[in-house]
């Protein structure tokens, strides 16, 4: 830039992110420059000829490591905004006063702790940013600002304001969220009668006093996270208040005159401790959303249209009717029943009617439309009459109401309108709006609570209600006004023990989504198929056995979740679904499925059919469609049909993700070389082996190849031709020695490259005062998605694995390295193997990504270490434990989840962690990989021997300090190596002896299931807006926003990494300590929250008591399917141990005898697959005549045509 022109015209100059340390010097040399950004940059001081800029406007110095006002910044007598956000100003040059054209000036993020008398100059100051200091009073001076509109004092320390603040007249928006006030302000807020926008989050307001009443303009309020208990009779003053904001309060009650905020049209009362619902929040008539999740809800208010209804039928006992019967009531019952006969026969009519449709018609989809389009045409007519009919019963009510109106009114009408129908009307005058309240809500929030019933006025008057939500209730019946809401969308009542929907459900015929998840229904109402706009319907984790026929009629679903429910056979109405994208059915009784499934549901790309009884894979699903995951693990499947593969290689399709874990299959096809695979899980079945044939130029972008756990011999020298290949999990089997040549030799190649990587990451870990084994490497978790166990590490192997005799052994293995290039020479014990994990991953991002980064294999493959023994998790040589595993990626783009199992590191010593990734996998990697082996040598100092570990076991001080250290050395070493926005969280756990120790950070979770099936929870979830991290984050002046995240970004308060979110995010983890001998300990499991935000932790516990059965590695897999089937969107990790294995448990006996039983009622397993294959050919003869019903309307069609 110094060796530019000056160009005396240029206006705007931006340095912004340049690093520079020095402002150069020619930018003073443009007279007519106007804005200077100058944003993230390491400037300390500027230029004095900076003065000399005399037509600046606009200059932004934020982001940079400014300690004291720039020499002649008051010189800047044109300057209308100043920007000095987040540098290191602990006071303000009192001379800065002289910019008294200054309209905006932001000072936010410093570390001012006080400001100069001079403040009171800037007389037209609209804009004050004093945000994130440490303030601890204003200066009276700042109360002379009479043009400002805007002041933001966040995240500082204030107690109190100055008594003269209320002069700032033209103030409209103030936050004072995040200080220290205990008391609302009083006086402050006399005068303040312009402002409409107050926030005063995060503080610890006992309540909210009268002095509200002042701020009559107030359109905006937010007191979110505060201690309040109690609210002003008097906020009835703020008629234009707009949104009001109560979250996460003490609150019980709120006063009867928040009804009069008739402006108010968002209210949020969620996380409070109301047992019953505001009877005021439902007399609002303009409210839009109520938001009341986990407010502490136990029933909501009996709403009465006309007045006092239990005051009237005390009256009409008081005047001498003994049963206080109204005329008006009983003709109002007596037209309810004629409406219910003249509805009951219509539907008879209507289903007589149906039931003489042929079949066939129902089976053609374009004459089933006609048939909609008739249905629709009678039902709007129905619906007109209906209308005219409600029409002229609200005539007759209005009239009624008008008479007893009059009645209250003229006192002599009331004794001869007394006298005639002997009864005494109400004392109470019946409110005119009663009509409009509720009317315009259209999101209604009323999840976890306690409620119990819902009652039926509640819902008469939302017309408009858009989107309703009572999930984690305690709900037995919906009430029938739900279904008269005609624009709802989305019903969500997840996790209530409702019996049935009511055949109503017709009537909701704008509804878009509907979740009946975790419910106790039986049946689904034929009617529902009248819904016609639905495109989500979720029925999972239910009692269904079958579907009806009508719902083949739902067009437009595009997602169908009948996961954990009880079919035993597949509902063939579903295939007439055409749109369908997704499609569970997981965890039920299916022994068939069609084959043809694909063709007619073209547009599915996801078919989830895990933990059901299936025999046989449907032959030609990857021929049809878009499908794309196929999830078939857990079934009886023992060998895949030839159909499966025919032309496939053909096709010119995206690349499948397949598994078929945890089945019966026997042999390895080596026709899977055509299919086009991204990912493929073949692990826990009965292979014998499998040979390099399986590969081909169809199979180039395998990333994820597991086969891990079937006892089979593995030769698959030429891996070369797996260039994407990045996890491979082996373990269970044996190894060829080609296969293990090629490792060897890979293993030799890739520490000769990286060298210098290993250089670096000794110096790490003298950093980290690992002062016994230099040369050491670390264990633990270096794949994505793997299982790993800490062992012993390796060293250079043999260099006869370099001189291989045969050349094309060696060109291969050569171009294996190549593709392979960061497999390191790291060994670690698997679940019955070793993990091979990327050295260097986080400094070599690219390449990493372009290479294997998660490989496992056997124990016994003759690698040899540097310690020169192994140690793994296995019954013949850990028989104190059973361990299983599983983790899948679910719905998120990557894997950034990482597990670590270490068992028999040293004796009596065992350690297991999850750790849940965010911004990268990096972070939980690199935990898995070396936290492990560091915390055990660090235990291992403060007990020296084995011997003394025998006598003595850590107590929770002594750990804590360990941790407490280490953990801060580790975050430390994260920090060196730039990763700003990843991070982890971790739930560890340590076996020493009879002792149990949790260690924790985040909301990962883990629990131990006692000898009764009781989980226990041994962690504690670290979110933000819990309380005690709440004050924690504040005092660290953190904020946490609406959604719950630290400064709106993080979910969670404690974890690994997150440099950029430091130190507001903690590495201080909670410890607890379990004595296993005295306490019956069965179970322990350990996962991430991709589990815990779907299932609690005693659905776990009754999870792994239903299997209690099956060995642990499959109990995992079950835990991980049930989290997946009930739409969790998070990565899924999970580690399953089982603590006393040769101890059974009594309820888990029970369990395995009900098993026994349910096994002997049901038919042999050669009956079932002939039932099975019976079933298929029915699936055949429905699909034939399906196509060829179809095939005979595109005729019909080309003919009109």
């Amino acid at each position: 830039m110094e060796n530019q022109e000056i160009d005396l015209t240029k206006e705007v100059i931006s340095l912004f992110g340049k690093k520079l340390h020095n402002l150069p010097t020619i930018v003073v040399s443009y007279p007519n420059l106007k804005r200077l950004i100058l944003k993230q940059n390491l400037i300390k001081n500027l230029p004095t000829k900076l003065g000399h800029l005399n037509n600046l406007q606009f200059l932004d110095y934020s982001q940079n490591c400014l300690t004291n006002t720039p020499l002649n910044l008051w010189n800047l007598k044109s300057l209308k905004t100043l920007i000095i956000d987040t540098n290191l100003l602990t006071t303000l040059d009192s001379r800065l006063s002289s910019l008294v054209d200054l309209e905006s000036l932001r000072l936010r993020k410093n570390n001012l702790y006080c400001l100069p008398q001079s403040f009171s100059s800037f007389k037209f100051l609209k804009y004050l940013d004093l945000g994130n200091n440490v303030l601890k009073k204003l200066p009276v001076c700042i109360c002379h600002l009479e043009h400002l509109t805007t002041l933001l004092l966040d995240q500082n320390r204030l107690r109190e304001l100055p008594k003269d603040f209320n002069r700032l007249q033209s103030l409209n928006k103030l936050v004072l969220s995040f200080n220290d006030f205990v008391e609302f302000p009083n006086e402050p807020f006399q005068n303040l009668t312009n402002l409409k926008t107050l926030e005063m989050n995060g503080c610890e307001l006992i309540e909210i006093g009268d002095s509200i009443s002042n701020l009559i303009n107030l359109v905006f309020f937010s007191v979110r996270s505060n201690r309040i208990s109690s609210v002003s009779e008097k906020i009835s003053n703020l008629d234009k208040l707009a949104g009001f904001d109560l979250t996460n309060n003490l609150l019980t009650q709120l006063p009867s005159t928040v009804s009069n905020l008739n402006s108010l049209k968002i209210i949020k009362i969620s996380k409070n401790r109301f047992s019953q619902f505001p009877k005021s929040i439902l007399q609002l008539p303009n409210l839009t959303h109520i938001l009341a999740w986990e407010a502490g809800l136990q029933n909501i208010p009996y709403i009465e249209e006309d007045g006092n209804s239990k005051q009237k039928s005390t009256n009409n006992k008081q005047k001498g009717d003994p049963n206080g019967n109204n005329s008006n009531d009983n003709k109002e019952e007596k037209e309810k029943e004629k409406e219910k006969k003249e509805e009951n026969e219509n539907k008879n009519e209507k289903e007589k009617q149906k039931s003489q449709i042929k079949l066939d018609i129902q089976y053609d989809p374009k004459i089933k439309l006609s048939l909609h389009f008739l249905e629709e045409n009678e039902s709007k007519n129905g619906s007109v009459n209906n209308t005219e009919k409600e029409k002229e019963k609200e005539k007759k009510r209005e009239s009624e109401k008008e008479k007893e109106r009059i009645i209250e009114i003229d006192p002599q009408n009331r004794t001869n309108n007394s006298q005639k129908t002997n009864q005494i009307p109400t004392k109470e005058i019946i409110n005119t709006n009663n009509n409009s309240k509720l009317g315009e809500l259209t999101f209604f929030e009323l999840g976890n609570n306690n409620l119990k019933k819902l009652p039926e006025e509640l819902f008469v008057k939302l017309k408009k209600l858009r989107r309703l939500s009572i999930q984690k209730n305690c709900i037995t019946n919906l009430p029938e006004t739900i279904y008269n809401i005609p624009q709802l969308w989305i019903l969500n009542v997840i996790n209530n023990p409702i019996l049935e929907i009511s055949s109503k459900i017709q009537q909701l015929q704008n509804l878009v989504e509907l979740n009946f998840q975790s419910a106790l229904l039986k049946t689904i109402p034929a009617e529902l198929y009248l819904c016609q706009k639905l495109k989500k319907l979720n029925l999972c984790n239910n009692k269904l056995k079958d579907l009806p026929k009508g719902i083949s009629n739902l067009d437009k679903l595009s997602k169908l979740n009948l996961s954990l429910n009880k079919f035993e056979t597949f509902p063939l109405e579903i295939l007439k679904l055409f749109r369908l994208n997704i499609l569970r059915i997981s965890g039920n009784q299916l022994t068939a499925i069609p084959d043809t499934i694909t063709k007619h549901l073209y547009n599915l790309t996801e078919l989830d059919m895990s933990n059901n009884e299936l025999y046989f894979f449907p032959k030609y699903i990857l021929q049809y469609g878009v499908i794309r995951k196929i999830y078939f693990s857990c079934n009886n499947i023992s060998n895949l049909p030839d159909q499966m593969f025919f032309k496939i290689s053909d096709l010119n399709i995206s690349p499948f993700l397949i598994d078929l874990s945890h089945n019966k299959l026997t042999s390895f096809d080596p026709n899977w070389k055509n299919v086009p695979l991204h990912g493929l899980d073949i692990s826990h079945n009965n292979i014998s082996k499998i040979e390099n044939t399986v590969f081909g130029e169809n199979t180039m972008k395998l990333e994820t190849f597991k086969v891990s756990h079937n006892n089979a011999i593995i030769d698959l020298p030429f891996l070369s031709e797996l260039p994407n290949l990045k996890i491979l999990h082996l373990e269970g089997n044996t190894l060829s020695k080609n296969l293990i040549s090629v490792l060897n030799n890979e293993e030799i190649k890739d520490n000769e490259d990286n060298e210098s990587n290993d250089e670096k990451d000794e110096g790490i870990k003298n950093s980290m005062k690992e002062n016994k084994n230099n040369n050491n490497k670390n264990n633990g978790g270096g794949g994505s998605q793997n299982a790993n166990n800490n062992n012993n590490n390796n060293n250079n192997n043999n260099g006869n694995n370099n001189n291989n005799n045969n050349s094309s052994n060696k060109n291969n293995n050569n171009n294996f390295n190549n593709n392979l290039n960061h497999v390191i020479s790291r060994f670690y014990k698997g679940n019955g193997g070793f993990t091979i994990s990327p050295n260097d991953g986080m400094k070599n991002k690219k390449k990493r990504l372009q290479s294997i980064n998660d490989l496992i294999v056997n124990p016994d493959v003759p690698f040899k270490t540097k310690k020169g023994r192994h140690l793994f998790v296995d019954e013949k040589y850990c028989p104190f434990f059973k361990i299983g595993y599983s983790e899948m990626q679910g719905l998120r783009q990557d894997q950034e989840d990482s597990i670590a199992i270490h068992s028999m590191i040293k004796k009596n010593i065992h350690y297991f962690a999850v750790f849940d990734g965010h911004g990268g996998s990096d972070v939980s990697n690199y935990a898995a990989d070396k936290l492990g082996e560091l915390l055990i040598n660090e235990i291992n100092d403060k007990i020296d021997n084995e011997e003394q570990l025998e006598k003595d076991t850590l107590n929770v001080t002594q750990l804590t300090q360990i941790c407490d250290t280490l953990f801060k050395e580790f975050n430390q070493t994260l920090n060196q190596l730039r990763l700003d926005l990843a991070g982890s969280t971790a739930v560890m756990v340590l076996i020493i002896k009879n002792k149990l120790y949790s260690i924790n950070l985040g909301d990962s979770r883990a629990i131990l299931i006692d000898n009764k099936g009781k989980a226990i929870q041994i962690t504690d979830d670290h979110k933000p807006t819990n309380r005690d991290e709440l004050l924690r984050i504040k005092f660290l002046r953190g904020t946490v926003s609406n959604n719950g995240r630290i400064n709106g970004g993080l979910a969670v308060s404690r974890g690994f990494g997150d440099r950029d979110f430091q130190p507001w995010i903690s590495a201080k983890p909670v410890i607890k300590c379990f004595d296993l001998a005295k306490e019956d300990r069965k179970y322990l499991v350990l996962a991430c929250d991709g589990v815990w935000d779907v299932l609690s932790s005693q659905d776990v516990a009754d999870i792994v008591i239903e299997n209690a059965n099956l060995n642990v590695a499959k109990i995992a897999t079950k835990i991980k399917s049930n989290a997946y089937s009930k739409e969790s969107t998070d990565n899924i990790s999970v580690i399953v141990i089982d603590l006393l294995p040769n101890i059974g448990m009594n309820i888990m006996e029970t369990q395995k005898s009900k098993n026994l039983q349910f096994n002997d009622e049901k038919e042999t397993v050669e009956k079932r697959i002939q039932s099975a294959k019976q079933l298929l050919n029915l699936f055949d003869q429905y699909s034939l005549k399906l196509d060829q019903l179809i095939e005979k309307c595109d005729n019909i069609d080309t003919n009109k045509k």
